[in-house]
């Protein structure tokens, strides 16, 4: 038993590791490091070592959401740029004016290459750090050359880990984008089987909520694509992703009544039912992802087995409920759960339906080629957006580009030892806004004061290579690992890795760590400063555009559900579209908080009321989508007029109110908490001897009278929430 347990949690790690590589990233990074300084150590070459290992190292932590093909054009002019940038700095080096130019021109084209993405940014900072290094002498042709060469050979062996299984698996990053959320949604469905704990719920909930979403909004360029091979499945592919959309969201919907069922601690089968139900429906959904991954044959059979298995389950918990009598409220909670599982077994079954017609499309041989669709270079390379400035403002850019030449001047003039870590400080540091650069300073300078005490102990006693490799290793696997979770910490590991890197490429003494803690410190006051006096960007300007905007994206999701909610299309793919801009604008609303708190001179009351907003903006999107689950189980004779009339009204409520937070206006309407629907444990008691014990006739109408209740309580929770949003929309414009 021990050794099953002990495979099963080992399997799960791997199948995590797959799909979301953590632990296995910063192991492949932290080699993609190794072997560099391993190599040019051998061959006697470790001046130039650090330059590869450098290039390596951030290449491989580039997250290239993409195919092979655009992956490899990507690193291949990437690498170009990269490349050139230290013989560049080994040739102007010894010129201070050209240094400084050329220092802020390389910046300026680093900040602008976010605009190709997240991966744009870490590509500019490696020419960054390699011009940087190449600033210390020798100052000549041969020397550059060599450098150049050993950035690029760099480059290369991080190419070759990045694209190894293109010849492979030509594929995969194609189709583990696009089984990504089948599998989120199998683990939220296993995680909702485990009966999980209310004080860690909410906190997971988010957070699962949040991967949903991350992952179907990475899967959608792929689904852009016209390559030849997925003309055909296209469409069937994306409808695939579009239920996975609903399965998860489906999923999420159920946890509220799951969590009510629970507390009630009932007497009966159910806790065993529903265990049963999730499990099945946990292991159908990684057996859509395995078949997009894999396509085996097996695992076809694996996935109509365990539909069938939830279809029996969901239909067991059903004849459980209608068999054995429960209090009003915890049968409306099973009832719903019942409704949406039903629903789950129902996009799961489509989703069999479109691998199944995807499988014989391959099969089948065409008979007319299809065309291939070439975008343009110009396209490839996204240069037009670069005039856009979607996500670098450009002032930001101008900023960065002063405010790195002042550094590098500030270098030369004073003669700063290793200051050449003041201009790099100031590139990691330095942010579009005041109060997030004013955090990451001091994270920075905290991280590498405790990674500079801690790197002297490195050089009290000369240690050797190997030794020094060994450290670099756990140093830099550490860095890699901590740096999402906790910046300070991964500042210290750097820090460290540094010091020891520059060991072994050069003797170095106890002075090291002192010169880059100065060099840092000194980076991040200049960042600081930059950032309040050059053209700074104050979130409380900005806050309230935001927020309107949140509730707007709501208030169209209402106007797209009370159409489908007419028209009895159920959750159609116009519903998915409308949540995920919904969703997107709660991001920029959480992001718009973040930079509000750090911000100086905010108002604690306002900070207060503006979280609130945000909190009940996100808590209606999650209302509404549950509305959205409960469609598909409603005929097209089933009409609801009077929920119309109070989803028409809510929707012109909440576009008086995002012109409120706009405009500052006084509310003096008044805010009124009266749910539209009475409670159904008033207008619904059943005769006692009747309960659920009577004949299927009887039953069906019943459940029909349950599901509209439903509805009505469905559209009480999106009530409570309009209101809390509206009193805190009131009291903020007191203010």
């Amino acid at each position: 038993m021990v050794l099953k347990n002990a495979i099963s949690r080992i399997h799960l790690f791997l199948r995590k590791e797959y799909f979301d590589p953590d632990i296995f990233r910063a192991l492949l990074i932290t080699s993609g490091l190794l072997v560099p300084l391993v190599v040019s150590q051998y061959f006697g070459l470790a001046l130039y070592g650090s330059f590869a290992a450098i290039t390596s190292q951030l290449l491989l932590s580039t997250k290239l959401q993409t195919t092979y093909p655009r992956k490899a054009f990507i690193l291949v002019f990437s690498l170009i740029f990269i490349s050139i940038a230290p013989f560049i700095g080994t040739i102007v080096g010894p010129h201070f004016w050209l240094v400084v130019i050329t220092m802020a021109i390389i910046a300026g084209i680093s900040s602008l290459a976010k605009e190709l993405g997240a991966h744009g940014q870490t590509l500019g900072l490696c020419a960054v750090i390699v011009f940087l290094l190449s600033l210390n002498g020798p100052h000549d042709i041969e020397t550059g050359l060599y450098r150049m060469l050993a950035t690029w050979l760099g480059g290369m062996w991080a190419s070759l880990i990045m694209l190894f299984f293109w010849p492979i698996r030509p594929n995969l990053p194609y189709y583990t984008n696009l089984a990504l959320p089948w599998e989120i949604g199998g683990n939220l469905a296993a995680w909702l089987a485990d009966s999980p704990r209310k004080s860690e719920s909410n906190d997971d909930i988010q957070k699962k909520e949040a991967n949903l979403r991350t992952a179907i909004n990475n899967v959608l360029p792929f689904l852009r694509k016209k390559d030849q091979e997925f003309f055909l499945i296209r469409r069937d592919l994306l409808k695939v992703v579009r239920a996975s959309s609903r399965f998860g969201a489906t999923m999420l919907a159920m946890y509220s009544n799951l969590e009510n069922v629970r507390q009630q601690k009932l007497s009966g089968p159910w806790k065993y039912d529903l265990q049963l139900c999730f499990s099945c429906a946990s292991q159908a959904a990684k057996a859509v992802a395995n078949i997009l991954v894999m396509g085996r044959e097996k695992d076809f059979r694996h996935l109509e087995k365990m539909i069938k298995e939830a279809q029996v389950a969901t239909n067991q918990l059903q004849q459980h409920l209608d068999a054995k009598a429960a209090d009003l409220s915890s049968s409306l909670d099973l009832h719903r759960i019942v409704i949406l599982l039903q629903s789950a077994v129902h996009y799961l079954q489509d989703a069999q339906l479109l691998l199944n017609r995807i499988r014989e499309k391959r099969k089948q041989k065409q008979t007319q080629s299809t065309p291939m669709h070439y975008p343009p270079l110009s396209k490839l390379l996204a240069v037009s957006s670069f005039f856009k400035f979607k996500n670098v403002p450009l002032k930001h850019t101008l900023r960065l580009m002063i405010l790195t030449a002042i550094s590098i001047a500030l270098f030369y003039i004073f003669d700063i030892p290793r200051g050449y870590w003041i201009a790099l400080t100031v590139m990691v540091v330095l942010q579009p806004d005041y109060g997030t650069t004013q955090q990451k300073a001091l994270q920075r300078v905290t991280g590498t004061t405790i990674g500079a005490a801690l790197s002297t102990l490195l050089l009290i006693q000369l240690l050797s290579p190997g030794i020094y490799i060994l450290l670099i290793s756990i140093f830099c696997f550490l860095f890699i690992y901590l740096q999402q979770r906790n910046y300070t910490l991964a500042v210290v590991f750097v820090t460290m890795m540094l010091v020891a890197m520059f060991e072994i490429s050069g003797n170095i003494d106890w002075h090291y760590a002192t010169y880059r803690l100065f060099a840092t410190s000194l980076g991040g006051v200049l960042a600081i400063v930059g950032a309040f006096l050059l053209w700074p960007n104050w979130e409380r300007f900005r806050v309230r555009s935001i927020l309107a905007k949140g509730v707007l994206a709501n208030r169209d999701l209402l106007i797209q559900l009370q159409h489908e909610l007419t028209a009895k299309t159920g959750f159609h793919a116009r519903i998915i579209a409308d949540r995920r801009k919904a969703e997107v604008a709660n991001l920029s609303i959480a992001d718009s908080i973040v930079r509000l708190k750090l911000e100086p001179g905010t108002k604690k009351q306002k900070l207060q009321l503006a979280q609130s907003i945000a909190f009940e903006n996100n808590r209606l999107t999650r209302e509404l989508t549950s509305f959205a689950t409960l469609l598909p189980e409603f005929s097209k004779e089933t009409s609801f007029p009077e929920t119309v009339t109070v989803l028409e009204d809510y929707t012109d409520q909440l576009t008086r109110y995002a012109d409120y937070i706009a405009s500052e206006k006084i509310v003096t309407e008044n805010i009124i908490a009266d749910m539209p629907f009475r409670a159904a444990s008033t207008i619904m008691q059943l005769p006692p001897h009747t309960s659920f014990e009577i004949d299927n006739p009887q039953l069906h109408v019943n459940t029909l009278a349950l599901k509209e209740e439903l509805i009505h309580e469905q559209i009480n929770k999106i009530a409570a929430t309009i209101y809390n949003l509206k009193k805190h929309v009131q009291a903020l414009n007191l203010l």
